[in-house]
Protein backbone atom coordinates (compact mmCIF):
# COMPACT_ATOMS: atom_id res chain seq x y z
CA UNK A 1 0.00 0.00 0.00
CA UNK A 2 1.52 3.23 -1.36
CA UNK A 3 1.59 6.37 1.31
CA UNK A 4 -1.20 8.14 -0.75
CA UNK A 5 -3.76 5.30 0.10
CA UNK A 6 -2.78 5.66 3.66
CA UNK A 7 -3.72 9.21 3.80
CA UNK A 8 -6.88 8.42 1.34
CA UNK A 9 -7.79 5.63 4.28
CA UNK A 10 -7.36 7.18 8.03
CA UNK A 11 -9.31 10.44 7.86
CA UNK A 12 -8.79 11.23 12.07
CA UNK A 13 -6.91 10.49 14.33
CA UNK A 14 -8.00 10.30 18.32
CA UNK A 15 -5.88 10.07 21.41
CA UNK A 16 -7.64 9.24 24.58
CA UNK A 17 -5.14 9.66 27.78
CA UNK A 18 -5.99 10.28 31.02
CA UNK A 19 -4.41 12.39 33.81
CA UNK A 20 -2.13 9.70 34.86
CA UNK A 21 -0.96 8.15 30.81
CA UNK A 22 2.39 8.57 29.59
CA UNK A 23 1.82 11.27 26.53
CA UNK A 24 4.83 10.72 24.85
CA UNK A 25 4.56 6.72 24.37
CA UNK A 26 0.98 7.54 22.94
CA UNK A 27 2.19 10.01 20.43
CA UNK A 28 4.79 7.38 19.76
CA UNK A 29 1.54 5.09 18.54
CA UNK A 30 0.34 7.87 16.47
CA UNK A 31 3.78 9.11 15.20
CA UNK A 32 3.77 7.28 12.11
CA UNK A 33 0.31 7.18 10.92
CA UNK A 34 0.14 10.87 11.44
CA UNK A 35 3.38 11.47 8.74
CA UNK A 36 1.60 9.30 6.43
CA UNK A 37 -2.25 10.90 6.58
CA UNK A 38 -3.63 14.25 6.41
CA UNK A 39 -6.10 12.74 9.23
CA UNK A 40 -7.71 15.20 11.58
CA UNK A 41 -5.83 14.75 15.04
CA UNK A 42 -8.40 14.79 18.39
CA UNK A 43 -6.79 14.37 21.89
CA UNK A 44 -9.20 13.75 24.44
CA UNK A 45 -8.17 13.75 28.41
CA UNK A 46 -10.69 11.17 29.98
CA UNK A 47 -11.43 12.24 33.46
CA UNK A 48 -11.29 9.44 35.87
CA UNK A 49 -14.92 11.05 38.36
CA UNK A 50 -13.77 8.74 41.06
CA UNK A 51 -10.96 11.15 42.13
CA UNK A 52 -13.72 14.63 42.85
CA UNK A 53 -15.72 11.66 44.48
CA UNK A 54 -12.93 10.51 46.53
CA UNK A 55 -11.93 14.49 47.45
CA UNK A 56 -15.40 14.21 49.21
CA UNK A 57 -14.75 11.67 51.49
CA UNK A 58 -13.71 13.10 55.09
CA UNK A 59 -11.04 10.39 55.41
CA UNK A 60 -9.47 11.22 52.43
CA UNK A 61 -5.40 12.50 52.79
CA UNK A 62 -3.00 13.61 50.51
CA UNK A 63 0.57 12.28 51.19
CA UNK A 64 3.58 13.85 49.25
CA UNK A 65 6.01 11.44 47.07
CA UNK A 66 8.71 13.49 48.64
CA UNK A 67 8.13 13.98 52.15
CA UNK A 68 6.45 16.38 54.12
CA UNK A 69 3.59 16.06 56.10
CA UNK A 70 0.17 15.06 54.44
CA UNK A 71 -2.78 16.63 54.37
CA UNK A 72 -6.55 16.44 53.74
CA UNK A 73 -7.27 16.00 50.12
CA UNK A 74 -10.22 18.30 50.11
CA UNK A 75 -12.33 19.03 46.58
CA UNK A 76 -10.74 22.43 45.96
CA UNK A 77 -7.08 20.48 46.51
CA UNK A 78 -8.57 17.50 43.61
CA UNK A 79 -9.91 20.53 41.59
CA UNK A 80 -6.37 22.27 41.87
CA UNK A 81 -4.66 18.80 40.93
CA UNK A 82 -6.76 18.27 38.32
CA UNK A 83 -6.58 21.82 36.27
CA UNK A 84 -2.94 21.61 36.56
CA UNK A 85 -2.61 17.91 34.97
CA UNK A 86 -5.41 18.97 32.12
CA UNK A 87 -2.85 22.36 31.14
CA UNK A 88 0.28 19.81 31.64
CA UNK A 89 -1.13 17.80 29.45
CA UNK A 90 -2.53 19.75 26.91
CA UNK A 91 0.91 21.71 26.60
CA UNK A 92 2.82 18.29 25.84
CA UNK A 93 0.36 17.21 23.29
CA UNK A 94 0.03 20.94 21.80
CA UNK A 95 4.37 20.28 21.64
CA UNK A 96 4.47 17.32 19.80
CA UNK A 97 1.25 18.56 17.74
CA UNK A 98 3.51 21.05 16.57
CA UNK A 99 6.79 19.11 16.00
CA UNK A 100 4.13 17.26 13.34
CA UNK A 101 3.10 20.87 11.95
CA UNK A 102 -0.74 19.49 12.91
CA UNK A 103 -3.49 21.15 14.72
CA UNK A 104 -5.00 19.31 17.54
CA UNK A 105 -8.19 19.95 18.69
CA UNK A 106 -8.23 18.95 22.63
CA UNK A 107 -11.02 18.00 24.85
CA UNK A 108 -11.72 16.83 28.35
CA UNK A 109 -14.26 14.42 28.84
CA UNK A 110 -15.51 12.59 31.68
CA UNK A 111 -14.68 8.53 31.13
CA UNK A 112 -18.38 7.76 31.12
CA UNK A 113 -18.76 10.19 28.05
CA UNK A 114 -19.01 7.12 25.74
CA UNK A 115 -21.65 9.01 23.36
CA UNK A 116 -18.82 11.71 22.18
CA UNK A 117 -16.21 9.30 21.81
CA UNK A 118 -18.48 7.93 19.47
CA UNK A 119 -19.80 10.46 18.09
CA UNK A 120 -16.30 11.23 17.21
CA UNK A 121 -15.35 8.20 15.51
CA UNK A 122 -18.77 7.35 13.45
CA UNK A 123 -18.40 8.37 9.67
CA UNK A 124 -14.81 8.81 9.79
CA UNK A 125 -12.12 6.06 9.26
CA UNK A 126 -10.25 6.50 11.96
CA UNK A 127 -7.54 5.37 14.60
CA UNK A 128 -8.02 5.62 18.26
CA UNK A 129 -5.36 5.50 20.87
CA UNK A 130 -6.69 4.70 24.27
CA UNK A 131 -4.91 3.63 27.51
CA UNK A 132 -5.67 -0.52 28.30
CA UNK A 133 -8.04 0.27 30.97
CA UNK A 134 -10.74 2.09 28.28
CA UNK A 135 -9.70 0.25 25.76
CA UNK A 136 -11.80 -3.12 27.51
CA UNK A 137 -14.57 -1.19 27.68
CA UNK A 138 -17.78 -2.19 25.67
CA UNK A 139 -17.44 1.21 23.89
CA UNK A 140 -14.80 0.85 22.68
CA UNK A 141 -15.87 -2.96 21.33
CA UNK A 142 -18.20 -0.77 19.55
CA UNK A 143 -15.72 1.24 17.69
CA UNK A 144 -14.27 -2.18 16.71
CA UNK A 145 -16.98 -3.65 15.14
CA UNK A 146 -17.37 -0.05 13.21
CA UNK A 147 -13.94 -0.67 11.47
CA UNK A 148 -12.04 1.68 13.25
CA UNK A 149 -8.45 0.74 13.98
CA UNK A 150 -7.60 0.24 18.42
CA UNK A 151 -4.11 0.94 19.28
CA UNK A 152 -3.66 -0.23 23.00
CA UNK A 153 -1.03 1.55 25.19
CA UNK A 154 -0.55 0.33 28.62
CA UNK A 155 -0.41 2.68 30.79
Amino acid sequence: MTKSNNRARVERIVIAVTCVSPVERFWQEARQIIAESRAELHALLLEDTRWHRAASLPFTREIPRHGGADADFTAQRAEQIHNQSIERIHKELQVLAKEQRKDLEFEVLPDSDSQRIMDLVSGARCVVIAPEAFARRPEFEEIRKIGCRVIVVRD
